[in-house]
């Protein structure tokens, strides 16, 4: 496969280059791309074939044998990450236990003694085992004249001490919003300490940062993402990071991945004001090479853990709501049909978040009828999180050409918290049935991978298709408990069933990724005419063990013809 005869600026040569492209792709590995001045991939082939490509000037890079593979796509990210915590925040996301989790929270304020508040982010809900999640008193101890307010890792839940409760008005008495919950002592009535989807009780001023803080932990990210592979990403509702900040990274040269940026729309929010905003900043980003505006977000209920995920059947009575609390569906119906079919026929893609089974059904309905409506348009519309799916609605998402986003990180049954989160909130049985993949997959489902980082603080995609393959723990030693060397070891292992395959793995990273960002012409596999977003790896993916995938290492990130990481030589 070739194109033109152009002389190359660069020549990757004996190496083991899986294209993804065709069905037998795995089988028939290349050996050779050849990359244009301007990073488009010229040639994909035999080393013999490269050669008539290479010129006076050609860089000629000897892969010897090093493996290859198209740049890493991921479908649901939130930019910058855990950037600003890292750098300017309380940062708990690397933190498994409460006694290390209160230690980093005291350190930083002992650090920062002039603070009139203190901010952070990424605690683990089930460090106080409790689908409640960890305690205010715990935070009194630490520091109980300023107010500490943390976000949970899943970014639904805020961890605060007594005195920040008391700043932001809420009391045993507050009304739940909608959607969200305060959450109590079954016992006392008083507050326990975090509230799960309620932000819209905060009246504290958030933390400022300067357009220089938000360049550093843009870059930050960037360079961290590299790191993993990703050449690609779709960055939903970046509230968080101005516009501009992005459009200021391309103009200085210095952004070097390809974004699709989402809008959103809340349920309580003026669904068309919201609207006007995504398409102002589609109008704003046309002719940027990098960012593209081409979805809008939707929250159709919250977490499990937060007791807020829509459920078809009753949460389990362990979760103490009673014997017929299911959550609430976040939307009136009739309105998300109305949002939906104004953002497909506005030619939006509509990403939404469902984790409950009820949520799954309820979103399904609606974009079936939104597309009813707007038939001439490929909205490529994304379902995301998936945790528990009705069998039947696996089939109507087929039907209707809904992408399935999920993240594999999560589907093994990680130590402490499958026992205190989904064991407690579904009880044993249902629990295992959680995060189909194979089973969307089977009946024609386009599934795309992604970390949702932060949230997935460790964003490795060897960690995620690890997970995928395997159904078992990847990171046994975050969890103090020893490396699990057989994928069928019952300490970590969820549905087998839903295992996929090491093709089906990297084509959810790649090519699917690509087309659920409206983005295949261009990136997902390695074909002539395509952009040179390319990895280079130290072992053959499909050679090593399952449970050793994690252990593959990237040496070298290529975007868009550009090494951006490691290194070639």
């Amino acid at each position: 496969m070739k194109l033109g005869h152009e002389k190359a600026k660069t020549v990757l040569t004996n190496g083991v280059i899986y294209t993804v492209e065709g069905e037998d792709w795995p089988k028939a590995p290349a050996e050779a791309v050849a990359i244009s001045p301007d990073g488009i991939i010229q040639f994909v082939g035999t080393k013999d074939g490269a050669k008539e490509f290479i010129g006076e000037n050609t860089k000629v890079i000897d892969l010897g044998g090093k493996i290859v593979l198209p740049g890493f796509v991921d479908g649901h990210c939130h930019v910058p990450g855990s950037a600003k915590e890292e750098l300017f925040q309380i940062y708990l996301l690397q933190a498994v236990t409460k006694e290390d989790s209160l230690a980093r929270i005291a350190a930083f304020v002992e650090k920062y003694p002039d603070k009139d508040a203190y901010w952070g982010g990424g605690y683990d809900v089930s460090i106080g085992i409790d689908a409640r999640g960890p305690r205010r008193e715990w935070l009194d101890e630490i520091c109980a004249d300023k107010p500490i307010i943390i976000k949970s890792g899943d970014f639904h839940s805020l961890w605060m001490n007594t005195i920040a409760l008391e700043k932001n008005g809420i009391t045993k008495d507050t009304p739940d919003p909608p959607g969200g919950m305060i959450h109590k002592d079954a016992e006392t009535g008083e507050l326990w300490g975090s509230i799960s989807d309620a932000f819209s009780l905060i009246t504290m001023e958030m933390p400022s940062y300067t357009d220089e803080q938000f360049f550093e932990a843009v870059d930050f990210f960037q360079r961290r993402m590299h790191g993993w592979g990703y050449t690609s990403l779709m960055a939903i509702a970046p509230h968080e990071v101005n516009l501009d900040i992005f459009k200021k990274f391309e103009d200085k040269g210095e952004l070097k991945l390809k974004i699709n940026l989402s809008g959103g729309i809340e349920p309580q929010a003026d669904a068309d004001a919201s609207l006007r905003k995504a398409i102002d900043w589609r109008e704003s980003l046309k002719d940027s090479k990098l960012l593209k505006v081409s979805t809008v977000k939707f929250f159709a209920d919250g977490v499990l853990e937060g007791l807020t995920a829509y459920l078809c059947e009753p949460y389990d009575e362990a979760a103490g709501m009673g014997s017929d609390y299911r959550a609430a569906f976040y939307w009136n119906h009739d309105a998300l049909k109305d949002a939906f079919i104004k953002v497909n026929e506005a030619e939006f893609q509509i990403h939404v978040h469902a984790i409950g089974d009820g949520a799954a059904k309820e979103s399904l309905d609606a974009i079936e009828y939104a597309q009813s409506k707007a038939p001439h348009i490929e909205a490529r519309n994304v379902i995301t999180h998936l945790q528990l799916v009705k069998d039947e609605d696996k089939i109507r998402m087929a039907r209707a050409n809904v992408i399935g986003n999920t993240q594999t990180f999560w589907h093994p049954k990680t130590p402490g918290w499958f026992e205190t989160v989904d064991v407690t909130t579904l009880g044993a049985e249902r629990a295992e049935t959680m995060y189909p993949v194979k089973s969307l997959i089977d009946v024609g489902v386009r599934v795309t991978f992604s970390g949702d980082h932060p949230i997935t603080q460790i964003n490795n995609p060897f960690h995620g298709i690890q997970a995928a393959v395997t159904r078992n723990v990847f990171n046994a030693e975050v969890f103090g408990i020893d490396k699990i060397t057989d994928m069928d070891d019952p300490r970590g292992l969820l549905n087998p069933a839903e295992r996929v395959s090491m093709k089906e793995a990297i084509e959810a990273y790649t090519i699917n990724g690509a087309f659920q960002l409206f983005r295949e012409d261009a990136i997902g596999s390695l074909a002539p005419g395509k952009e040179a977003d390319i990895i280079v790896m130290d072992k053959d993916i499909f050679s090593v063990e399952p449970t050793d995938i994690r252990d593959i290492q990237i040496l070298a990130t290529i975007f868009n013809g550009e090494l951006v990481y490691g290194k070639l030589d």
